[in-house]
């Protein structure tokens, strides 16, 4: 027996489905399909330190041999002025450390754990110049030398500290791994790396190479 609710009832069965029908018909007009490249682009791949400081390496490598800067020219500044010395030459490597690319040419007179003791004239009486050819190479020295790697670009600071780690292993490979310690005792060594400022006792001067020649 039907009453006067009837209508409104069978109205609203008859809304309802209709109401979600134009729903989704808008929420599928609304809808973008995006493609591999466009997701990709949206959501970039997980950072990658190795294959990042293999490119940047390269051109660190150029930068380094293009504004090195005789050691001995440096020494003399950093003796007289450390900051002043790294503001001139350099790029800020840490808190009053300053990352600079220098050059020099000198006796191997020790090798011992991946370090040659190089003899280098005009140097600050008592200096000690050591390049790092093994693990105490300095990988921080690398990233910042140029000036352009700068904390801000990185999404963390392990993603920061992996980048110079992987310079680092790029280098031992294609630089210090390739120099024969034993070998260079005794014989001319031209040097083009890395030193930075206040690390180590005063005139002791580690470098990070990214070139080394060994007479003979």
């Amino acid at each position: 027996m039907s009453t006067a609710a009837d209508p409104p009832r069978m109205l609203a069965r008859l809304v309802w489905p209709a109401a979600l029908v134009v729903l989704l018909v808008a929420m599928g007009m609304d809808t973008t399909v995006l493609s591999r490249q466009q997701v990709a682009a949206i959501n970039p791949a997980e950072f990658n330190a190795k294959d990042f400081a293999a490119a940047e390496y390269p051109k660190i490598v150029k930068a380094v041999e293009a504004k090195a800067v005789e050691l001995k020219e440096v020494a003399t500044a950093v003796a007289a002025d450390a900051s002043a010395a790294g503001a001139k030459y350099g790029h800020i490597a840490g808190t009053d450390k300053y990352a600079i690319p220098v050059r020099f040419t000198g006796e191997v007179t020790e090798t011992d754990a991946g370090l040659l003791t190089v003899d280098v004239a005009g140097l600050p009486k008592g200096s000690v110049v050591r390049v790092a050819v093994g693990q105490a190479a300095n990988g921080t020295a690398l990233r910042d030398v140029t000036g352009t790697l700068k904390f801000a670009d990185f999404q963390n600071q392990t993603d920061y500290q992996q980048v110079a780690n992987e310079l680092k292993t790029k280098m031992l490979a294609e630089v210090g791994g390739k120099v024969d310690a034993a070998a260079a005792r005794g014989k001319a060594a031209t040097v083009v790396g890395v030193y930075v400022t206040n690390t180590g006792p005063e005139h002791s001067y580690l470098v990070t190479p990214v070139k080394v020649e060994v007479a003979g």
